[in-house]
């Protein structure tokens, strides 16, 4: 390859990065103009939760699973290292592997997460669901479950928001529709504000 092809062949690429890095930093301000008030409601109701004895629950698959655990982490141990506060109770159902192996092969995937919910969940509680589709049925039947049980139900959402949209009683939609990454990147940026306003509404600066 001669210098000016590699160069070139560097300035496509890095013209390329701009492009994808611009455009997740668009969509997060598309989410921010039209979903502010579903963040703050769905911090409000955490906190709510939590003052009230009562935990929250985390369920997604593949990279929301991963999700699950990065925010209920940052709920139970840290999430700002200048905040010294109590632990507040936060379970991914997705951590236990032994459980969602054994739920996958007697019960069927689509069930995992309900019956984890049924063993943990109590009146009260919130489940906060995550999937990049809207249509993940592990998730959509934990959902499902948690309503009929006097859990309030939460989801971070993709696309179109799917089936899921429709039974979560707080939904957020990150209207992208190609590859889940994006979404990621925007569930994990909200997922962050939440946990820092619930700090802030125990009082926490």
């Amino acid at each position: 390859m001669s210098a000016q092809e590699s160069q070139s062949y560097k300035e496509t690429h890095i013209q390329s990065i701009r492009d994808t890095l611009n455009y997740s930093a668009d969509l997060k301000r598309k989410v921010a103009e039209t979903s502010s008030e579903v963040v703050y409601n769905m911090a409000l109701s955490i906190f709510d939760a939590f003052k009230s004895g009562n935990k929250l629950l985390i369920c997604g698959n593949g990279g929301s699973a991963s999700d699950s655990q990065h925010l209920a982490t940052e709920f139970t141990i840290r999430y700002r290292s200048s905040v010294n506060r109590q632990a507040l109770p936060a379970i991914a159902l997705t951590a236990d592997t032994s459980a969602l192996t054994a739920g996958a092969n007697d019960l069927g995937y689509d069930n995992v997460f309900a019956r984890l919910v049924e063993a943990y969940g109590t009146p009260g509680d919130i489940l906060l669901g995550i999937s990049t589709s809207g249509q993940s049925k592990s998730v959509l039947n934990a959902i499902r479950f948690a309503n009929a049980h006097e859990l309030k139900t939460l989801a971070l959402l993709g696309k179109d928001g799917g089936e899921i949209f429709k039974y979560a009683d707080l939904a957020l939609i990150v209207p992208h529709f190609g590859a889940a990454d994006r979404i990621q990147e925007c569930h994990i940026a909200v997922g962050h504000v939440i946990i820092e306003l619930v700090e802030k509404l125990y009082g926490y600066n």
